[in-house]
């Protein structure tokens, strides 16, 4: 028992030393229901869980060397990304890094999770793609679960203190994201796959 209060304790003091507590580095976005654009794919990012509250996850478009800050997430948050058609790369940072590849087309609409899991000081992310076809029902795009999550999650645009934090924390974010690429690289492909958008994943109109 004593262990058990002993991590917790741990667990939200490393929330506040990492300088990245949830509330402080998003504003509200009232826009509703984002729409896809004919020359642009758009990406909606959410965390739906609660689960290690005290940690935000910070998500980028890590296409190419550059590190582009989209978001720090915290829970029930979803933030909307309009990027280039093509293959892209997609990261999310905290005591670890993990990764989601795409390859998207213009005028589609794809979604993406953000999931929390304990690490040893606080908590790990990982993304998930949602896809026409996936080996956990969870993830699949006609999974009731999609629909809950977004409407459990409020948009959000990043605020000063997270470009801040992308700005100032660049090369530990550089570094994490050299530190876990082997690790992704080393996946199988069995694996991969499920982390892996495709163009037929892509949906014309929102998800609701």
């Amino acid at each position: 028992m004593k262990k058990n209060v002993v991590a917790i304790v741990l667990f939200v003091l490393a929330g506040f030393i990492s300088g990245c507590a949830t509330g402080r580095n998003t504003v509200l976005d009232p826009t509703l229901a984002y729409q896809a654009r004919p020359d642009k794919a758009l990406v909606i990012l959410m965390r739906p869980s609660s689960f290690g509250a005290a940690i935000s996850s910070a998500v980028f478009d890590a296409t190419g060397d550059h590190n582009e800050l989209i978001a720090v997430l915290g829970p029930k948050e979803k933030v909307a990304y309009y990027c280039p058609p093509g293959d892209r790369l997609f990261m999310v940072i905290a005591e670890n890094a993990d990764f989601m590849e795409a390859t998207l087309e213009a005028g589609k609409i794809y979604y993406g999770i953000v999931t929390p899991r304990m690490g040893v000081w606080k908590a790990r992310f990982s993304l998930h793609p949602f896809k026409v076809n996936h080996a956990e029902q969870e993830f699949r795009l006609d999974s009731s679960n999609l629909k809950e999550w977004l409407t459990a999650c409020h948009f959000v645009t990043p605020n000063a203190d997270a470009v801040k934090y992308g700005q100032e924390k660049a090369f530990d974010i550089q570094e994490r994201r050299a530190d876990y690429t082997a690790r992704w690289a080393s996946m199988s492909e069995n694996d991969k796959q499920w982390r892996r958008l495709l163009p037929a994943d892509g949906v014309s109109a929102p998800i609701r």
